[in-house]
């Protein structure tokens, strides 16, 4: 069975019949996998919002690179966890999947402000719902569409669950914040390698 294959088939039987979450070990794996390379980590975070905010001067700039350079975190974190080499140019290969990731942050993000627009509860369903978009466009090599579909249809079964767990992050990044800013550097990391490694314990990267 290929890996498309295999994403796809857990994915939907995960969708039916549930699974368990543990946002703690998340966080705790997440922080062995930063710390396997904590120099590289912060270095291509110091690169990421050096483009975002160059980028923000561009009409849609934003939107461009968001995408791949949150791809590239996910796929060091994978390299690392499954022991596999990589080096510091491995962060950049989210741009092997521009066109979707562009495609998904565009009508995502569409999705998401028109919810937040109209009741609010919308936006914030959808993005958490949309956590896992990026891992089915990069891993389970998916379209945009059908990668939105599966992230929301696996998080909705689970949805409170990965609230608090996105929530617990979202604390983390404001302490990391309070901390001169430079705490981000650490904590924003930390944050990818910990979403990376729940996709990978509730659906699997193989």
């Amino acid at each position: 069975m290929d890996v498309i294959s295999n994403i796809k088939e857990k994915a939907e039987h995960l969708i039916q019949q549930g699974y368990e979450t543990d946002a703690g070990s998340y966080i705790r794996r997440g922080w062995e996998i930063f710390q396997e390379n904590i120099g590289m980590f912060i270095g291509y975070t110091l690169i990421t919002i050096a483009i975002s905010v160059a980028a923000a001067f561009i009409p849609f700039g934003s939107v461009l690179v968001s995408g791949p350079l949150t791809a590239g975190f996910y796929i060091v974190a994978k390299k690392i966890s499954k022991g596999e080499p990589y080096e510091f140019g491995t962060f950049f290969k989210g741009f092997d999947f521009f066109v979707p990731l562009l495609l998904w942050s565009l009508i995502g993000g569409v999705f998401i402000a028109l919810g937040l627009v109209a009741l609010i509860v919308p936006g914030i369903y959808l993005a958490v719902a949309y956590t896992f978009v990026p891992f089915f466009i990069v891993f389970g090599k998916m379209e945009f569409w059908d990668g939105m579909e599966f992230s929301r249809k696996l998080v909705t079964k689970k949805w409170w669950n990965i609230f608090g767990f996105v929530l617990l992050l979202m604390l983390i990044n404001i302490a990391g914040a309070l901390a001169f800013l430079v705490g981000l550097l650490f904590t924003i990391p930390l944050t990818y390698c910990a979403i990376y490694v729940a996709f990978e314990d509730i659906v699997g990267t193989e």
